[in-house]
Parts: structure tokens; C-alpha cells; sequence
């Protein structure tokens, strides 16, 4: 009796979890992908007139009015994701070393900000650090300002206060996570051997969780770069400003589209980086993973 063998080409099926996967991958497809590749592809043609041939004129108007934005955006975004994450660090060592009632306390109240919308932020910000605001007065009070000349902190030192209060919290809550998936047993033995503090710190907790910190800045530092309401509400029409108030100022006063969306692709830019970085990080982390 003979035996009919199916090819191995026949024999081959798609695995159950394809189909489950399709619904979150169409979902990102249509909400993420397609409009991606729609703006970078609008950023090449100009928005006005019956012309639609491929330029670069676009670019060479946002190189023109908006570079200095630009720049200041990048340095905005990446000296706030520095401060949150070396405060982050801070304050999460404490909690986890420190497991009494202040901290119990103190981590309870750090979770606040992080359910706050950024528009409640951007008003709360607003109203504090006004020339005659909540803090301005409060200094006035103690005799560390003239009311006459408050502090000016419409610009870079506010901006960087107001998305230190709303990200320092986020940060905490994944970088104290990864601490707390650290077993005690690390700490004791380093302190056994003489290590002080600072050392535990810098020799065994942060790069035992160096992968949560570095999801926490990756994420903080895309949501810098992508926030609208506090730039706008904070700075306005000043110059210099970031990309996201540029962007609304070219759709809502003059429907440039070719310039909002080649200001989109230089956010994008700006993001690839960190990106780029995350993703090789985790590739990295899981072949040696495969390789234990």
C-alpha cells in the first residue's frame, strides 16, 4: 500500500495566534501607520495652488521661519528628560529603601499628577506661575521678590517646572516598579562588603534596572516632544516656542498643511533617535536572553 506524503508546502498553516494578533495590528495600521506615511508624503507637496509636483519647499520654509523652534524644542525636550530622570531615580530609591509611613504617604501623593490631563496642568501652571500668580505673591510675601518686577517664568524655566510636576511622577511609577523587583538580597550583600549608599545606588540598583529607566525616558521624552497644551498656554505667540504651537499656528491661521506636516516630520526626527535606541536595547537584551 502506498502513502501519499502532502508537500511540506501543503502541510504548512498559519498559527492560531495570527488571527488574534489581526485586530490590534489593523488598529495600529489605520490609526498610526497610515497617517505617518500621509504626512511625510504631504510634507513634499505645497498645499496651495494646482501645482502638486514633488518639492522641497516646505522644508526650506520651516528651515527659514522655524529652526530656532526647533531647537529649542530639542532642548526643552532634552534637558526636561534629564531632570525628571535623575529626580525619578532619586525619589524612587528613597521609596524603595525607605518603606515606612512618609514614604507610604509621599508615594500616594506622587501618583496624583499622573491622572491629571495636561489642560488642567496647563491652567494650573498658568495661574501659579503668573507675574502676579500663587508663587510670585507667596515670594513677595517673604521678601525674596518686588512684586513690581516678579520673575518672568512664561518661557524655558517654567515650561521645564510645569512638565517636571506632571512627568517626575510618571517616571517614579515605572523606575520604583523595577526597584521593587530587585530582592534585598543585592543590597545586603554590597552593604556587607563596606559600600556606602551612593554606591548601592550607582553600582547595583540603577543598573539592575536599567531597562525600566530606560522605557520610562523613552516614553517621557516622546510625550515632551508631542505635548500642545502646555507650550501654547505657557508661551503662546512668543518665539522662541516648539514645534507642536508651530504646527496649529500654520493649520489654523494660514491651512498650510505642507508646512505643519514638514514640521511633523521634524518631530518625527527628533522622536527616531530614542526610538531607534529602545529598539535595539530590546533586541540586544533578548539575545542574551537566548543565549543563557
Amino acid at each position: 500500500m502506498t502513502t501519499v506524503h502532502s508537500s511540506s508546502w501543503g502541510e504548512r498553516r498559519l498559527p492560531p495566534y495570527i488571527l488574534m494578533l489581526f485586530p490590534a495590528v489593523a488598529f495600529m495600521v489605520v490609526m498610526y501607520l497610515w497617517p505617518f506615511i500621509t504626512s511625510v508624503a504631504q510634507s513634499f507637496f505645497l498645499s496651495s495652488g494646482s501645482d502638486k509636483s514633488f518639492t522641497l519647499a516646505n522644508y526650506v520654509k520651516v528651515w527659514e521661519l522655524y529652526k530656532k523652534d526647533i531647537v529649542f524644542t530639542f532642548g526643552v525636550t532634552l534637558f526636561n528628560t534629564a531632570l525628571v530622570g535623575v529626580v525619578a531615580v532619586v525619589f524612587s530609591v528613597y521609596f524603595r529603601l525607605r518603606q515606612n509611613r512618609v514614604s507610604a504617604l509621599l508615594s500616594a501623593i506622587f501618583k496624583l499628577p499622573i491622572f491629571i490631563p495636561f489642560v488642567v496642568v496647563s491652567q494650573m501652571m498658568n495661574s501659579f506661575l503668573a507675574p502676579h500668580g500663587l508663587l510670585n505673591t507667596a515670594l513677595a510675601q517673604i521678601g525674596l521678590i518686588d512684586l513690581q518686577r516678579p520673575l518672568q517664568l512664561f518661557n524655558f524655566a517654567g515650561l521645564s517646572f510645569g512638565f517636571a510636576w506632571k512627568q517626575i511622577p510618571f517616571a517614579v511609577l515605572i523606575i520604583h516598579g523595577g526597584f521593587q523587583m530587585i530582592d534585598n538580597s543585592y543590597i545586603e550583600a554590597a552593604r556587607s562588603i563596606g559600600a556606602k549608599l551612593p554606591s548601592v545606588i550607582v553600582r547595583v540598583l540603577v543598573p539592575m534596572n536599567k531597562s525600566s529607566i530606560i522605557v520610562s525616558l523613552v516614553l517621557v521624552y516622546s510625550q515632551i516632544i508631542g505635548t500642545f497644551t502646555l507650550p501654547y498656554m505657557l508661551i503662546g505667540g512668543k518665539t522662541p516656542t516648539t514645534i507642536t504651537v508651530d504646527i496649529a499656528h500654520r493649520v489654523n491661521y494660514f491651512r498650510d498643511f505642507g508646512v505643519a506636516n514638514a514640521l511633523g516630520v521634524c518631530s518625527y526626527i527628533l522622536v527616531l533617535a530614542t526610538a531607534v535606541y529602545y529598539l535595539r536595547s530590546k533586541v540586544k537584551e533578548a539575545r542574551q536572553e537566548e543565549s543563557r
